[in-house]
């Protein structure tokens, strides 16, 4: 069992679910790229925890670096496309319910990669769920806290760690006293080198065997969370 003062939540992926808002953005990437794919034949291959270039592998597609770099970026700009958003988006069954129940006991963060506050803010209010948060901390509002301009997207890990680093600052809680629950290695591993406690969910990018490689314990959803807190 785990006792903290406050959790962390990753957003897309661990709380949101993300499969049909992800597998639209990866066709739109391949089609802006010049191949010649069907969405139907993206949905086939596509499954939570298939990796960053697991469907590009699937298909039997083979892609430069520079290629590789390209769609990736293509990638995330069609999944942040605001367009599409509300309407390929769901919330994970129980999440609500989650974050009401954690929100009366503990501080809770959001912590995303995503860029823009107020995007993702109106995403959190169109779900019901930003009351429940005493802090939304993305790229923008981190980059803020250190006093640049920008924070890219990659390097990842790095841009993760920038993002902690602010939550700690504005939250003014040991890190040692915080839980972060997210869906990846590249935003579970910079928690944990900053001492701030890790638990993977399986409803994302992630697996349960890359996880158990990184010795990160896994729950299977968010209403698993009650299980591992005090």
């Amino acid at each position: 069992m785990i006792s903290v003062k406050a959790v962390l939540f990753d957003l897309d992926g661990t709380i949101f679910d993300m499969s049909e808002r992800d597998a639209f953005s990866r066709f739109e990437a391949l089609g802006r790229l010049g191949y010649d794919i069907s969405l139907h034949d993206v949905r086939h291959c596509y499954s939570w925890g298939i990796g960053r270039l697991g469907v590009i592998r699937a298909l039997g597609i083979k892609l430069s670096d520079e290629e590789i770099e390209k769609y990736l970026r293509l990638r995330f700009t069609f999944f942040m496309d605001r367009k599409n958003a509300l309407s390929l988006t769901r919330i994970h069954k129980g999440a609500h319910d989650v974050l009401s129940s954690l929100s009366v006991r503990y501080k809770l963060a959001l912590v995303t990669s995503r860029d823009g506050l107020m995007s993702t803010e109106e995403e959190l209010q169109w779900f019901n769920i930003r009351e429940f948060f005493d802090w939304v901390v993305t790229r923008e509002v981190a980059a803020a806290y250190h006093g640049i301009r920008e924070i890219p997207l990659y390097p990842f890990k790095e841009q993760r760690t920038k993002l902690y680093e602010c939550v700690i600052g504005l939250t003014r809680i040991e890190p040692e006293d915080m839980l972060f629950i997210g869906d990846s290695l590249g935003e579970l591993e910079p928690a944990r080198r900053l001492n701030i406690k890790a638990v993977g969910v399986l409803t994302g990018w992630g697996s349960k065997a890359e996880m158990n490689d990184a010795d990160i314990p896994t729950i299977r959803n968010i209403t698993e969370i009650f299980k591992i807190l005090t």
